[in-house]
């Protein structure tokens, strides 16, 4: 769908993710992973408690798989789950998880974000998957 055509609401939700997509992978790939938690963490202090409508979560979760499969560069599990955790920031009910594959012999890992065990964006088969971070 043609930006120019999106309601207002799209058109807000996806300017938000680009912006906070590419600042997401910015600091990922320019931070050590200390320093760029300690930074995000400084910007997700101030959420104030809410409770999103799904119509919503899955409008902003639309947003950020639309703008991440739109940029020039790869943008991975981890910066989309980054800026959906900080988009829903507010709800305590939005868990980011971060897994590594068990059964596979070489090294692969998986971020998520879950609400009440419902994978909300990181699609996979977790039962592969083991959580070795949780962020409530």
């Amino acid at each position: 769908m043609k930006f120019i055509r999106l309601p207002l609401i799209d058109k807000y939700l996806m300017s938000k993710a680009l912006i906070c997509v590419c600042f997401v992978k910015l600091g990922l790939v320019c931070l050590p992973f200390k320093r760029f938690r300690a930074c995000f963490h400084y910007f997700f202090r101030v959420a104030v408690p809410r409770n999103y409508p799904d119509e919503y979560v899955t409008k902003v979760v639309w947003s950020i798989k639309a703008v991440s499969g739109a940029l020039p560069f790869s943008v991975s599990c981890l910066p989309q789950a980054l800026v959906t955790k900080y988009m829903l920031r507010g709800d305590s009910l939005y868990t980011l998880k971060i897994g590594v594959n068990v059964v596979q012999e070489d090294f692969c890992a998986h971020a998520w974000v879950e609400k009440q065990q419902q994978i909300i964006i990181g699609d996979t088969p977790l039962t592969a998957y083991v959580p070795i971070w949780i962020w409530e």
